[in-house]
């Protein structure tokens, strides 16, 4: 049985060691080597050719976007350029200019502007934007999107990945003008370049184009083609001729039932002499090797994952490959670790791991070899990191003994009739239904700020100097909290709501899904909030494995926020999760209804089940306000009906509620990202207020563990789970709404 290392501490910096940090997730980040802090969200960084230098750019939404030099000996910044109206995304390169030599360029992509921006990078680290900007051609009539930036061996062409046109710009930096446009897979997001050719890997799994708008989505598997969807695009090279394309098929497609995400092909490195590349498959924790001699094909593959068949979730985000081509550097997204691979030796072999802060995204090696430069996007607390590593005196045995021990305290499982352990194959005796109810963004203190106990003592750990939604206005949360089961160490999983709610639904959000959320709505309409098919993990949601299992499931308003819907008509030919399908009551979904509207449908709509003895073992609710906007004393009203309705029904002894909003909303005196969960049932203990630090995936596992459901992901399997909130003593009184 797995749990998080965090225990009973609340989510934030070390106050002695800034760079450590306890995570949302309740695991540990302590970066090896010298960290620096950087800037919001940073995505890419690359090294000046000299190694002196490291351009940083921080991808957070304009007008907070900048990139970030840093004196890669000291360890120091040097300068910063800022600029309102630039929303820099991934892509930097720095390179000399090939019309001048003692020039060196640095090339960064501006999603907002669909270009490229041109900078000089002066003696002592200093840039200079010159006014030199290269627009992206629109291709097929969406906007630009630059995000990767890769360059020629002789430095004389950058090949941009431009996410939306699915295509690949290359740009001659002597003439500072895109020569031609390579058409490429979907979505790309990354593209490399060596002596054998150019490689762009379509992350997408599948393409959309408008239609007539539509009340309601359709639920159906994406359309699959396998020349675009997941899969590589190679184009062989002579210089600077670049000849037709070959595609690599990265992934079958998934059949929606057992496989339902797909492989999501992402960093690529080539070795020196470009007979191979190694291509990251960010949603399988593989590293696919493909060689490039003749026809490019497949040949073999390096296992990621935390063991032998453990759930997929280490989350291969960037490689490095070290001169001689012996070894290879993957950073790990979801595991906060650098895996130290094998690149030559054929069989599965891991030399070990090297802690890093929060999601690692991008990796460089010093010319020499020494030096491991990884880029930590959300570091702490959302302030990103730059790690220098020093390899020379690394000792792999014991880093990686140190990154095994931030992720995961293991103990000896014991069966417990009510919460049976993760994997034990056993379902609850107690408990047959469970229903979630997310109720919007909100922090702990903006609603239980103010929480007293029945002796007006505080209940659980709130300021009141920061509370927004006094039990005047939120009546009935507050009084579930006071008679069920609270947790007051708990924490959303991402800052980004759309990105946190995923952790709920399916263990933890995609690598995809987590680099376009920086972007926001500058990928309108393809703006990302996470029910995108490309959102999918590869054993999809909690609905996917219900249905596996043949469990009956009912979803009011969750994962309908199709890329393309407007608030009232979906626009884009974005299918919904299929496994939805006859599951979902599109009526309780009107965008016009309040949340206490949508209780009297969800009361009308679950009634029928009830009175047919049919009551659904799992349901989800979403409140969030009319319009999609969120009004709490709505919800609470709302959330009183539902836990009214549902305490009132024959099946109330064998039910648990999970109540935990979307995301964290405002200020809380312990942590941004701290929110709260509620247990409300006859089994929760009453009163109870458990201080262990617990966080979103926690509560899937939980579900999991009712159920008898293997875990999802491997963040769903390492977080701790709620048992401690139940009894095994029912109190089966129901409950009256406020």
């Amino acid at each position: 049985m797995y749990s998080s290392p965090a225990g009973t501490r609340p989510s934030g910096p070390d106050k002695i060691h800034p760079a450590n940090s306890v995570l949302p997730s309740g695991r540990i980040a302590a970066p090896a080597g010298t960290a620096l802090f950087v800037g919001s969200n940073p995505l890419g960084f690359a090294l000046s050719p000299d190694g002196r230098y490291a351009v940083v750019s921080n991808d957070a939404p304009a007008p907070n976007s900048s990139l970030t030099v840093v004196d890669t000996k000291s360890m120091r910044i040097v300068d910063e350029y800022r600029d309102s109206s630039a929303a820099f995304f991934m892509g930097v390169v720095v390179a000399r200019d090939p019309t001048d030599p003692a020039r060196t360029l640095v090339l960064a992509s501006d999603s907002n502007l669909g270009a490229v921006r041109i900078f000089d990078l002066g003696p002592a680290g200093e840039l200079s934007p010159g006014g030199q900007l290269i627009q992206l051609p629109r291709s097929s009539g969406a906007r630009a999107f630059p995000a990767t930036i890769a360059l020629s061996p002789d430095n004389r062409t950058a090949y941009v990945a431009d996410n939306l046109g699915n295509s690949v710009d290359a740009i001659d930096l002597a003439s500072r003008s895109v020569q031609r446009s390579l058409p490429v897979g979907d979505f790309p997001l990354y593209v490399a370049a060596g002596s054998r050719g150019v490689i762009a890997a379509g992350t997408g799994l599948s393409s959309y184009a408008a239609v007539a708008p539509a009340r309601t989505p359709q639920f159906t598997q994406p359309a699959f083609d396998p020349a675009k969807s997941s899969s590589l695009t190679v184009f062989g090279a002579s210089g600077a001729q670049v000849g037709d394309p070959a595609t690599v098929r990265m992934d079958p497609a998934p059949d929606g039932t057992q496989i339902v995400g797909g492989a999501e092909p992402g960093a690529i490195v080539m070795s020196r002499n470009g007979d191979q590349a190694y291509v990251a498959l960010g949603n399988v924790d593989r590293v696919a090797v493909v060689a490039l001699a003749g026809e490019p094909q497949v040949v073999r593959g390096l296992d990621l994952r935390l063991y032998p068949g453990a759930p997929f979730g280490a989350e291969p985000s960037a490689e490095a490959l070290s001169a001689d081509g012996k070894r290879l550097y993957v950073a790990l997204a979801g595991l906060n670790a650098v895996a130290v691979l094998d690149a030559q030796r054929q069989t599965r072999y891991r030399y070990g791991l090297i802690p890093t802060a929060w999601y690692p995204t991008a990796l460089a090696l010093s010319r020499d070899g020494r030096y491991l430069y990884i880029l930590d996007s959300k570091g702490v607390n959302g302030w990103g990191l730059l790690q220098r590593v020093d390899l020379k005196r690394t000792y792999l045995v014991r880093a990686t003994l140190d990154a095994l021990r931030y992720n995961r305290t293991p103990t000896v499982a014991k069966f417990d009739p009510v919460i049976p352990p993760l994997r034990s194959n056993k379902r609850s005796e107690a408990i047959d239904h469970v229903v979630y109810v997310a109720t919007g963004a909100l922090s702990y203190d903006a609603v239980f700020g103010d929480l007293i106990d029945a002796s007006g003592n505080p209940h659980g750990n709130g300021d009141a100097n920061l509370s927004v939604y006094p039990a005047s206005t939120t009546p009935n949360l507050h009084a579930l909290a006071q008679s069920y089961a609270l947790a007051d160490n708990f924490y959303a999983s991402d800052a980004n709501p759309d990105v946190a709610k995923e952790f709920a639904a399916a263990g933890q959000a995609t690598l995809y899904q987590q680099l376009v959320a920086a972007a926001g709505t500058a990928r309108a309409p393809l703006d990302d909030h996470g029910d995108n098919p490309e959102d999918y993990a590869r054993a999809g949601y909690l609905f996917n494995a219900l249905a596996r299992a043949g469990i009956a499931f009912r979803d009011y308003g969750g994962l309908l926020r199709l890329s393309g819907y407007d608030g009232t008509h979906y626009t884009l030919d974005v299918p919904a999760l299929a496994a939805l399908s006859g599951n979902v009551d599109l009526s309780y979904s009107n965008p016009t209804l309040t949340d206490e509207q949508r209780a009297d449908e969800f009361v009308a709509d679950m009634q029928r089940y009830v009175q047919r003895d049919s009551m659904p073992g799992f349901t989800y609710v979403s409140l969030r306000g009319e319009n999609g906007h969120p009004n709490p004393s709505s919800a609470d009203h709302a959330l009183g009906k539902i836990v009214d309705f549902i305490s009132h029904t024959p099946h109330w002894s064998s039910t648990a509620i999970f109540i935990v909003p979307d995301g964290a909303g405002s200020n809380d005196h312990v942590n941004a990202l701290r929110t709260f969960a509620i247990v409300v049932s006859p089994l929760a203990r009453r009163g109870y207020v458990g201080e262990a630090h617990l966080s979103m995936a926690g509560v899937l596992k939980t579900e999991e563990e009712i159920f008898g459901l293997q875990p999802l992901t491997l963040n769903d399997l390492l977080a701790s789970d709620l048992a401690a909130f139940f009894s095994d003593a029912p109190a089966p009184e129901p409950y009256q709404a406020r």
